[in-house]
């Protein structure tokens, strides 16, 4: 049985998932709710609005997290995969030397 790694395609994941990771936790979520207290005057719905916001806000932070734990995950993996080809290599090149 044989696998073949892209360590390369494992660099690429990484690096788009820290991005996308990035940009998910840059985003303003509470900011669309600006404002919407003078929108119904005497309501619920202020501060609907802003319970709503914050914990909307707080899933977008976890979900960035998450995504840059599978950033994490790759990048760990493909330096494993190259510490695992170096080993080989070295011990192919020292099968050479006798």
């Amino acid at each position: 049985m044989s696998v073949d790694v892209s360590i390369a395609a494992l660099d690429t994941a990484a690096s788009e998932l820290e991005t996308v990771a990035s940009e998910l936790q840059a985003l303003d979520v509470a900011g669309a709710f600006a404002g919407i207290e003078g929108a119904l005057p005497g309501s619920a719905v202020p501060d609907a609005a802003v319970w709503v916001s914050t914990r909307v806000g707080a899933a977008v932070q976890v979900l960035g997290e998450n995504i840059r734990g599978m950033s994490a995950s790759a990048s760990g993996s493909a330096e494993g995969y190259r510490a695992a080809d170096g080993s080989v290599q070295t011990r192919f090149g020292a099968m050479g030397a006798f």
